[in-house]
């Protein structure tokens, strides 16, 4: 069956439910449309966090927009753009990563910060269940 994101935002949004969506490169259009958003318009809310652990040290910015109206009717709900941005160094190597997200939920930055930490640290979670007790990554 062929994914098409813009009807499951309707079928998420018509069943009562809210979304919070990263948005890659499956989606050329509305990623360069996110951005451009964030190019020529300042963010409405900002959330700074930085995170020391043993080996790693982060950096993340969360950024808000709301969508304006040239985001196109097919994305139904869609209440708020977010930019996140993680820089650190990870080891001795430096990193950078800029992920984009759609949301029907009208939040600020502080909050989309823990709602996607949130989701991660259960993905994380997930993840080291499968690689150590499926010994998905065992390598001997």
């Amino acid at each position: 069956m062929h994914y098409i994101p813009k009807k499951t935002v309707e079928q998420i949004i018509a069943s009562g439910n809210d979304f919070v969506i990263a948005v890659k490169g499956n989606q050329p259009k509305l990623y360069e449309h996110l951005q451009t958003e964030f190019e020529q318009h300042a963010p409405q809310s900002i959330d700074d966090q930085l995170e020391q652990t043993r080996n790693r040290v982060t950096h993340r910015t969360v950024s808000v927009l709301n969508p304006g109206a040239n985001l196109g009717a097919a994305w139904v709900g869609v209440q708020r753009l977010i930019r996140v941005q993680r820089t650190g160094i990870r080891g001795t190597k430096p990193t950078h990563e800029t992920m984009f997200y759609i949301s029907s939920v009208a939040t600020d930055a502080v909050e989309f910060a823990q709602l996607i930490r949130d989701h991660w640290q259960i993905e994380n979670r997930l993840h080291w269940v499968k690689d150590v007790v499926l010994r998905e990554d065992f390598r001997g």
